[in-house]
């Protein structure tokens, strides 16, 4: 019987050009790790109520730790200069851990104002 390993690669680099092939790859490399959904989902995961069970304990915490990964894995795949940018819209607006509004501002930066 022959095992087979698959090294997932480091995620795509968006260096300020070709922003509409770096999206494509940057969801699939979210949905290899589960972590896409996080993206379009804005919420906070619900509060656990009082007495909860092991699983849904562990359950909040994989959740709320997804929103850290998925953060993470945007941060590391755009260039120092984008995520100054990011981090300067984050600190305006004071978006926190929101995947989905650094998407938004990735896109309206280098969609809707350049030809890249």
């Amino acid at each position: 019987m022959s095992s087979s390993s698959f090294s997932l690669a480091p995620p795509p680099v968006l260096n300020g050009k070709s922003y509409h092939i770096w999206v494509v790859k940057m969801k699939t490399y979210l949905q290899s790790f589960d972590l896409w959904e996080v993206v379009n989902a804005e919420l906070e995961p619900p509060p656990l109520r009082t007495n909860p069970t092991i699983t849904l304990i562990r359950q909040y915490s994989n959740d709320k730790a997804k929103r850290y990964k998925t953060m993470s894995c945007l941060q590391n795949s755009v260039s120092d200069l984008i995520f100054t940018r990011i981090m300067h819209v984050r600190l305006q607006s004071r978006l926190g851990t929101s995947s989905k509004k650094s998407f938004k501002a990735l896109k309206k930066q280098y969609i809707n104002n350049s030809s890249t």
